[in-house]
């Protein structure tokens, strides 16, 4: 553990070092309980299973209510269950620091955030000639094209983090994310459940909040929420507001990739090693 401030790692830690790393990131998370987390994504997932064996006796209102019950339980116990939670500054050591290419530090680490920009741009250039229209509702294209751009800033502001990465660097990483994640939300909310698209700027703000708070603090709690329920609450949100479009399982897809990728980072440096230094857990994240 490393104290507030402290430069980061040695560059040439070895795998001991790194499986100390590995361990730290572990250690973050057992500070977790499981208890808790256990009876109110137990009492959740009774009320769905209630919800959609008895839909004409559960209107919406009961939802948002039971919804958010859930949203106050998880900040509850997060703030009065969980210890204030430090950013590691191992997490920084990341396994693959080669230079393959125009003096690029960390080549593969930054040039792996390529794709979030293309899709983003790709998806923002569909949207605005008109290929396809996701909702007629002017605040709801405004919505999508908010997500895109989201998108977009992680893939410069993630590429900026790993060129030099250091807590301050981190800040514009993890920024773009809480757009994306909140924006996603609040268009979740607006297509499955009704809710106005007043949400966005409120959900936003929150993220962004949330990132100020570890910068000033060192204390991930808010951000892990910002990150976390909308993760952990989208299966139970999208089987309990059946939403008005199709396709809606694509959502679940994302979050089985989403989940592959969190394994990956955990296992940067062993991915490195059995891919015969091809690539990293991180880089494949």
């Amino acid at each position: 553990r490393h104290r507030r401030g402290a430069e980061a790692p040695d560059d040439n830690m070895d795998d001991k070092g790194q499986e100390d790393i590995k361990m730290g990131i572990m250690r973050q998370f057992k500070k977790f309980p499981i208890t808790p987390l256990v009876v109110i994504f137990g009492c959740l997932g009774a009320f769905v299973s209630y919800a959609l064996s008895n839909p004409n006796q559960v209107g919406t209102e009961a939802k948002v209510i039971v919804m958010l019950m859930a949203l106050v339980s998880l900040l509850m116990y997060l703030f009065l269950a969980v210890p204030p939670v430090s950013q590691d500054l191992g997490y920084h050591n990341f396994a693959d620091k080669r230079c393959l290419c125009c003096g690029v530090p960390n080549t593969l680490d930054v040039a792996s955030n390529i794709p979030f920009a293309i899709v983003g741009l790709v998806a923002l250039s569909l949207q605005l000639t008109g290929h396809f229209v996701i909702d007629g509702r002017r605040e709801v294209q405004i919505a999508w094209g908010f997500l895109w751009v989201s998108i977009i800033a992680i893939g410069f502001g993630s590429a900026y983090y790993h060129w030099a990465p250091t807590n301050a660097t981190l800040v514009w990483d993890r920024l773009p994310m809480t757009f994306a994640f909140t924006g996603l939300t609040a268009l979740l909310m607006q297509e499955n459940a009704g809710v106005g698209l007043i949400s966005l700027p409120i959900l936003v703000g929150i993220g962004v909040w949330s990132v100020w708070y570890w910068a000033k603090t060192d204390d991930l709690r808010p951000y892990f929420f910002v990150q976390g329920f909308p993760m952990l609450t989208l299966p139970f949100f999208l089987y309990l507001f059946p939403s008005k479009y199709d396709q809606r399982d694509y959502y679940l897809f994302a979050l089985a990739w989403y989940a592959i990728a969190r394994v990956t980072e955990v296992n940067d440096r062993k991915i490195f090693t059995m891919s015969g230094r091809l690539f990293s857990g991180h880089t494949l994240k």
